[in-house]
């Protein structure tokens, strides 16, 4: 007998022979379709219960009992004759027992006590629901061919593919027979669908896309006792992730979201699934990242749809998806600033200089795009970028309006001005006095106001960003000329004031650092780890260190450092080492009061020193191609000048220095190393100077 005649669950309507279904939305139709699996569907077994049961009757009927139809309690007690436990009633009779038979009851406790193994999918069971689908979509086909111009033909087999590819979505209990979908060719049907006539179909296999290779869909249902199955679930994903993309996933992606239309409901959300499954793709290995943006029109797609007026959810997607694409591929960035991205995230952003977000997803929005604008900074072509498009003003700018895009626009600075690709924004920073703006933010004016306003704020993260933008300051700007001066004179005013907020943030990092170091030495005493264990741990222990205030404090004794080099006055007796500089003298008089000397911060000089990993075989050979270039590219003053001592230069007949056609340009290994060894130069000089 059937369970759902046993429970008198109404009959699901008829699909064939009967009326034809219309195909309506993806979500009225997971509604329609959404019910639980018959005993039979869950087991493969049928139950067999006695007409003659206790309590039923093969032509009894059933019917809701009111206590208005009878007044008489031990009347409804007799027509529950039969009634498992009836001894359970509720002390004031308003129910008597569960309702069930002895018999229905017998066949709840026995699929409470399946077992859960039985009702996983096996290989079996994957091929017959595989072979389902795929009869599913040939008969749609085949109807569509033979009744193009008639719709009421073709549409019941259209719905029953709609209904197959929700079933399909039962496929993400067992990630681990994933692969059966590349080697069955099932992958090509999958896709296929993304071309179909009816955009609902589309949008349906979109989302079962985004549920098959959901992350999620690897830790649904494992326990600590299943770690075989998990990395054989990792294995298959890949397996179908790979199997997507070389079958052309995502072309067909970014080709189907031209004909959404995202005025439509359906649409809309089928634009938001397309973006999920780009992101469950990079989520499954991180290197696709890279294989998105050089293989598909998404990036051109994304920043075309950020520009669009509004905020939106799918927008919101846009730029957090931009941000996972930028922020670990090195191409993509380059990428995003050959389609002029930085210009179009400076613009988006530019909105918000004088206004804050209305809410929390547009607050999400704005921090995207700032998070993608830091990470496309990364790239010395973006920096230039993004000095032409005046972003640096326009940092500023945010600055001073202090609203919630002043909080990143410290942290786009930084990331703007740092290494030497950086140097040109220095210069312009300073020109636009932008250091009147940095140094009142340093000396914390408004501070307490913007905690108020913004819970999102960090006066920490800001200290070490601010400090980062101070140390490429001294860094980047050229020794002795006007833009150098002026930073280390703001040092000077109001009685070295700048200067002692400097030692003050250096001794609470100092503290922090000591007290992690104090937890760290306990942690090893207690656990008694020998020296083995304690050398294996070291990396990580050195990274907290670093993360807890040491870099921070190490970039600030950076600075200290330069600023003692430093000679104001341009007294002849500082430059002949005979005497210190003013700068100098006040830094040992303020150490001195903190019970500090500049020893400590040699000795951290030191230790950043020995930190620093310098391919020295790429740096010679990126200086090698500079000096074979006369001079040109990213060297520093002391290359230029053995180019001007060991370089050959072709002279032109007007005197101009000619490159050599085909010139080989240095790698960005390469430049990176270079850079890496001109700034273990730069600390080991001022180490010299700090000694002298």
């Amino acid at each position: 007998m059937d369970i759902d005649s046993i429970f008198k669950a109404p009959t699901a309507p008829a699909t064939k022979g009967g009326v034809k279904r219309k195909l309506v939305s993806p979500d009225e139709l997971y509604r329609k379709n959404a019910r639980h699996a018959s005993y039979e569907e869950l087991t493969g077994r049928t139950f067999e219960v006695s007409s003659q049961g206790e309590g039923s009757s093969s032509s009894a009927k059933r019917r809701t009992v009111t206590m208005e139809e009878d007044d008489d309690v031990d009347g409804v007690r007799d027509r529950f004759e039969g009634v498992a436990n009836p001894e359970e009633e509720d002390e004031d009779d308003r129910f008597f027992g569960d309702g069930l038979t002895s018999d229905q009851k017998d066949i709840l406790d026995y699929v409470d006590d399946i077992d859960p193994e039985e009702e996983r999918f096996d290989l079996s069971a994957v091929r017959k629901m595989i072979l389902k689908f795929e009869k599913a979509i040939n008969k749609n086909q085949e109807m569509r061919v033979k009744y193009p111009d008639d719709p009421t033909k073709f549409m019941e087999s259209e719905a029953d593919l709609d209904e197959e590819i929700k079933r399909m979505m039962a496929m993400t209990q067992a990630p681990q027979h994933y692969p059966v979908l590349v080697e069955l060719n099932t992958v090509s049907s999958i896709l296929s669908l993304l071309t179909h006539e009816n955009p609902d179909i589309a949008i349906d296999a979109i989302e079962l896309l985004k549920e098959l290779t959901d992350e999620e869909v690897l830790s649904i249902g494992l326990e600590e006792d299943q770690e075989v199955t998990g990395s054989e679930g990792e294995a298959g994903m890949k397996v179908f992730v790979h199997g997507l993309i070389d079958q052309g996933l995502l072309d067909l992606l970014v080709q189907n979201l031209g004909r959404l239309d995202e005025e439509e409901t359906n649409d809309r959300q089928g634009v938001f699934n397309t973006l999920a499954v780009f992101e469950n793709l990079t989520s499954t290995e991180v290197a696709l990242a890279e294989t998105i943006v050089s293989k598909s029109a998404l990036l051109p797609w994304m920043m075309k749809r950020l520009k669009v007026k509004g905020f939106d959810s799918n927008k919101q997607y846009c730029s957090e998806l931009l941000a996972i694409l930028l922020q670990s591929s090195s191409a993509n960035r380059k990428k995003l600033g050959e389609l002029g991205g930085i210009d179009d995230l400076l613009q988006l952003l530019a909105a918000y200089k004088r206004k804050d977000p209305k809410d929390d997803d547009e607050i999400e929005l704005v921090e995207n795009l700032f998070d993608g604008l830091c990470s496309a900074l990364a790239e010395k072509e973006n920096k230039h970028l993004f000095l032409e498009g005046e972003g640096i003003e326009l940092m500023v700018i945010m600055i001073k309006e202090k609203k919630m895009a002043r909080i990143r626009a410290v942290k786009v600075l930084n990331y703007a001005m740092s290494t030497k690709a950086g140097t040109a924004n220095c210069l312009r920073f300073v020109e636009i006095m932008g250091l009147k703006t940095l140094f009142s933010i340093f000396s914390r004016n408004g501070i307490e106001k913007l905690k108020k306003a913004y819970k999102s704020f960090s006066e920490v993260e800001e200290e070490e960003h601010l400090i980062g933008i101070m140390a490429s300051l001294v860094r980047n700007l050229p020794l002795e000329s006007g833009h150098r001066l002026r930073v280390v004179r703001k040092f000077v005013e109001d009685d070295y004031a700048k200067l002692e907020r400097l030692l003050d943030l250096r001794e609470g990092y100092e503290a922090r650092v000591k007290a992690l170091d104090e937890k760290i030495e306990k942690e090893n005493k207690e656990l008694e780890l020998t020296p083995n264990e304690m050398e294996e741990e070291e990396p990580m222990r050195a990274l907290q260190r670093l993360e807890t205030g040491l870099y921070a404090m190490q970039q600030i004794d950076l600075i200290i450092a330069h600023l003692c080099a430093e000679n104001l006055d341009l007294d002849e007796a500082v430059e002949r080492g005979e005497k210190e500089s003013e700068m100098k003298l006040r830094v040992k008089t303020l150490l001195n009061r903190r019970g500090q000397s500049l020893d400590d911060i040699r000795e951290n000089l030191k230790e950043y020193l020995d930190g620093l990993e310098v391919d020295t075989a790429l740096a010679d050979v990126a200086r090698t191609k500079l000096l074979a270039q006369s001079g040109s590219g990213t060297a520093s003053e002391v290359i230029m000048a053995e180019a001007g001592a060991k370089g050959k230069e072709k002279a032109g007949e007007e005197g101009e220095i000619v490159v050599s056609d085909g010139m080989e340009e240095p790698t960005e290994e390469e430049e990176a190393a270079l850079e890496a060894l001109e700034a273990k130069e730069s600390v080991q000089y001022m180490l010299s100077l700090l000694s002298q």
